[in-house]
């Protein structure tokens, strides 16, 4: 017997065991099948994003995200009114909300504690402070001694303190780079070796301050500068500069076996000359000097003096010489370039080339080894007192001691020589009762 039952509303019907289907399809068949076209232009809705600016603590916390990414930044003011910038490392909102606010109050601590909130790596810092030097070097300010601590930052600090945080240094870690850089130098240095390590040491954690990677408040451990006192350089005596002087000349007549060789044995003689009458530091400042920088300067009576311009450790200045290295400037004057000028024309001319310098312009590399060959066969190679072989410096000394026992006023001589008075009470103190003799007698 077949039976039927009808859906009603659901538009089929069951006869048998059929399931018909054809009216319902019919009923709810759409008007036309979609195309490609528009089933591309059909788009995924996203979920609404959270808000991309959130304003903590009365606006002094602020919570964002960069375009592109999902990570919650904080920027925050303290009492400096600065805005520090980090990052939360959270995704999640509510994570970043409280680690901004754990953030905020940590910083607000350090800053009152004088610790700093960021820091850097020494040797970060030591180029920082190499490029400063290099700036102040340019300008003409102290510039040897710039070049000195550049080179103790290199040399020493870098390699040893470069890969530590500067917060991490402490006395422990100072203590055990004196043994390394002891080690290294082969020698306990002396106290004026130290005085320049600890002040380079300490240019790097000014730089520190300045950029705001270390508190002005916060100490740090500082090198020593206790060592060997130095001692002083030879001097030649009153008669030893005589004989000296006297040497030179049938030295220099002797000749050389090359045409260089001769050259430079004049043009040392005249150096000599020039560093005993000025007291000038030799190298920079004498090898430095170009004619341009030579003039006469003539005072209200009408008196002229020889005065110079130089440049060295302690930047420039003007000096005057002793009437006498008149001679030696018209013998460099008169071998300039093969000219034969004299030494009113190389001064009117005003030339910018180097005064010491062989007949084609050229400068020899030093003339330390063949002051040495002249001290040796002048049999004044070392102190009789002391036994301190002599140098160049050597005459620098003499300079400044042959003007303290004439009685110039220390004053006078620290501006003249470019040093200063203490320098001059620590290593000429020996003669402070010698140029009081005639009060003491």
């Amino acid at each position: 017997m077949a039976q039927a039952w009808h859906s009603g509303e659901r538009g089929f019907s069951v006869m048998g065991t059929q399931l018909n289907y054809a009216a319902w399809a019919q009923r709810h068949a759409p008007a036309s099948a979609p195309t490609a076209p528009a089933l591309n232009s059909l788009r995924l809705l996203s979920p609404p994003r959270a808000t991309a600016l959130l304003h903590l603590r009365d606006g002094a916390v602020v919570l964002y995200r960069r375009a592109g990414s999902l990570v919650w930044q904080v920027r925050f003011k303290l009492w400096d009114q600065r805005w520090h910038r980090c990052s939360t490392r959270h995704r999640d909102q509510h994570m970043a909300v409280r680690a901004a606010g754990d953030m905020y109050d940590r910083a607000k601590f350090c800053q009152a504690a004088g610790v700093p909130l960021t820091t850097r790596r020494f040797g970060a810092v030591a180029a920082l402070t190499v490029q400063a030097l290099d700036a102040e070097i340019e300008q003409g300010v102290r510039p040897m001694s710039n070049r000195d601590y550049q080179r103790v930052i290199n040399k020493y600090l870098v390699p040893f303190f470069g890969k530590y945080l500067l917060t991490s240094i402490d006395a422990a870690l100072v203590r055990e780079y004196e043994v390394w850089r002891n080690d290294r130098m082969g020698h306990a240095p002396q106290a004026s070796t130290l005085m320049t390590h600890a002040a380079a040491y300490r240019r790097v954690w000014d730089t520190a301050v300045q950029q705001g990677w270390l508190s002005e408040r916060q100490a740090f451990p500082a090198l020593s500068r206790r060592g060997a006192r130095s001692q002083a350089r030879p001097a030649f005596s009153a008669a030893e500069t005589a004989q000296l002087r006297a040497f030179m000349c049938t030295w220099c007549e002797s000749g050389g076996h090359r045409h260089t060789s001769r050259q430079i044995k004049w043009l040392l003689r005249d150096h000599v000359e020039i560093l005993l009458g000025t007291g000038m530091r030799c190298g920079t400042e004498s090898m430095g000097m170009l004619w341009q920088h030579v003039g006469w300067h003539v005072d209200t009576g009408g008196q002229r003096y020889l005065r110079l311009w130089v440049s060295g450790k302690t930047g420039a200045r003007w000096l005057i010489a002793k009437h006498d290295t008149a001679q030696a400037f018209e013998r460099l004057a008169e071998r300039q370039r093969g000219v034969g000028l004299s030494l009113d024309d190389a001064i009117a001319a005003q030339l910018p080339v180097p005064v010491f310098a062989l007949d084609d312009g050229t400068q020899p590399y030093g003339l330390a080894g063949t002051f040495a060959r002249l001290l040796q066969a002048a049999g004044l190679s070392r102190d009789p007192q002391t036994g301190q072989p002599r140098t160049l410096y050597s005459l620098r000394h003499t300079y400044a001691t042959a003007e303290l026992l004439s009685g110039t006023d220390i004053h006078t001589l620290a501006r003249q020589m470019g040093t200063s008075v203490h320098m001059l009470e620590r290593h000429y103190s020996k003669l402070t009762a010698t140029m009081a003799a005639g009060q003491l007698a």
